[in-house]
């Protein structure tokens, strides 16, 4: 033993049987103060609280938890004169002194729970104790059977059991849960009972397939909700939902019957003919209870004509058959070959109507644009007979104009008397004596095509003599009169022209002056 050690014996010794000479009164010298009870959650960290006031040395102080009258356990003793701290038992690594004297445990298991004493030796006062109760909350263990899933028939009682185990205080309240709702077992008696805090067990009557589902146990504590979940299955026997419809078919046809079934477990589907399993194809069609089997027939023969049967089982209940007639006839080509007749027929009197059309519209659009050029022959005709007059007068303008002072006015024309009443522009435009005279400005260029059409240049302006836009025109332009186009120009009223020539004439004069004065 070392000397340390040995000093604090002698040290507690000392103290012990001063405090033994001095006596220890009922009432605690110290002011030690401790709750009569602490409550906590099994798992969770719990602190006991323990406070005192002193000037005197402390020697020790310890936590022991009381087992029988005579028996404790050390928890944790702790000496200030060493500065050394010890947790004993399954406390050791749970248990440590906070403070001056509460008891910490940072996790707490079920078999904590009970009466811990707090003793504390004081130098000259002896010893001075006090007790606290530790309860645990402890949270239900529930648990569902008879298994999961549970299965069963339809038609059957089923009975599901909830056990509840360990709960610290008892359970407050017991129910069941169908997919997340309520089962009001009082409310529905005649397909339900039980499933209560009275009678844990929830038993189901006359199970449908509707009864299928998750079902859930839940107890309510003080800690909090503890629930458990089993999945029930019902099994059903096989149903046909739908089957093709009996039908007509010609040889060579390609036929499909189709048979949709449901059952728990999947349906296994067949189809048959005279006593003949046929050969089908067989698919999920929704979920895992849905089936759709299928026969297909290629080239379908007439031999192929008789009573189909689609039988559709699970091994639960009666199998569920259903049939269908197929008729198969002989394809007839010479019905056929009339149709086909027919309708080449048909295809080739509509296309040499179609033709016929296109040729009638054709020609009669020829024969307008002849006729409107006709109409205009007698004036061309009388142009002609001015033409080589007006060839020869290079400079002269048939477009009105403002005077200017520095122009010279034109020549006059020839009149009438001269050259008969026929001859010339000036004969059209008296026969339009009293209107407006039109002009026309070339947009695109248009080469003559005969020789009664005017040769067109872009900016052209053309005297329009006789016509309306939408179709040909008679014109006058540079010394001929001819036909030509509306839709190649745009029509101008005199006014535009004129002005226009005078801003041509005015550019032209100051070019001249520009030149003149250089």
């Amino acid at each position: 033993m070392d000397t340390g050690m040995r000093t604090f014996l002698v040290v507690t010794v000392s103290c012990v049987l001063t405090s033994l000479r001095y006596g220890v009164s009922g009432q605690s010298s110290i002011g030690l103060t401790l709750p009569k009870s602490v409550n906590t959650i099994v798992g969770d960290p719990v602190t006991l609280p323990a406070t005192f006031q002193t000037s005197r040395r402390i020697i020790s102080v310890s936590w022991v938890k009381v087992k029988t009258e005579t028996k404790r356990t050390s928890v944790l003793s702790y000496y200030p004169l060493l500065g050394s701290s010890e947790a004993h038992g399954s406390y050791e690594g749970r248990a440590e002194l906070v403070g001056r004297a509460s008891l910490k445990l940072s996790r707490t298991e079920v078999g904590d729970e009970g009466t811990y004493v707090l003793s504390i030796v004081v130098q000259g006062l002896g010893t001075e104790e006090g007790a606290v109760k530790l309860n645990l909350l402890v949270p239900p263990k529930v648990t569902v059977g008879p298994s999961n899933p549970y299965v069963t028939s339809a038609g059957r009682t089923a009975t599901l059991s909830c056990t509840v185990k360990d709960a610290k205080p008892n359970v407050t309240s017991l129910h069941w849960e169908k997919n997340s709702v309520k089962i009001d077992s009082e409310k529905f008696d005649t397909k339900y009972s039980g499933g209560n805090l009275r009678s844990p067990d929830l038993a189901i009557r006359h199970v449908t397939r509707a009864d299928g589902g998750l079902y859930k146990c839940v107890t309510n504590h003080v800690v909090r909700s503890t629930s458990a979940t089993l999945k029930v299955e019902v099994l059903y026997a096989a149903t046909i939902l739908t089957v093709s419809d009996s039908l007509a078919a010609v040889t060579s046809e390609r036929v499909i019957l189709q048979c949709v079934a449901e059952g728990n477990p999947p349906p296994d589907i067949t189809w048959m003919r005279n006593g003949v399993r046929l050969r089908s194809v067989t698919r999920t069609v929704s979920h895992d209870t849905t089936r759709a089997g299928s026969v297909v027939l290629q080239n379908v023969q007439m031999n192929a004509t008789g009573t189909y049967v689609c039988t559709a089982s699970n091994g639960v209940g009666k199998s569920d058959i259903k049939s269908l007639q197929l008729s198969v006839k002989a394809f007839r080509s010479s019905m056929d070959e009339n149709t086909i007749a027919i309708l080449v027929g048909s295809i080739a009197g509509g296309l040499w109507l179609f033709i016929c059309l296109g040729l009638t519209v054709y020609f009669f659009r020829r024969r307008r644009d002849r006729a409107e050029k006709k109409r205009f022959s007698f004036y061309y005709n009388m142009g002609r007979g001015q033409a080589d007059a007006t060839d020869s007068k290079a400079g002269e303008e048939t477009l009105e104009v403002t005077r200017h002072p520095n122009l010279q006015t034109p020549a006059k024309t020839v009149s009438v008397s001269q050259k008969g009443p026929y001859a010339g522009i000036e004969t059209i435009r008296r026969t339009t004596k009293g209107k407006v005279r039109r002009y026309a400005q070339v947009l695109y260029a248009y080469h003559a095509q005969e020789e009664n059409e005017l040769y067109m240049e872009t900016g052209d302006v053309i005297e329009v003599l006789e016509g309306e836009d939408g179709g040909w025109c008679l014109g006058y332009l540079k010394g001929r009169i001819g036909l030509f186009p509306s839709n190649y120009v745009k029509f101008l009223s005199a006014s535009q022209v004129s002005a226009a020539k005078i801003r041509e004439l005015y550019s032209d004069a100051s070019k001249k002056q520009g030149k003149s004065s250089i």
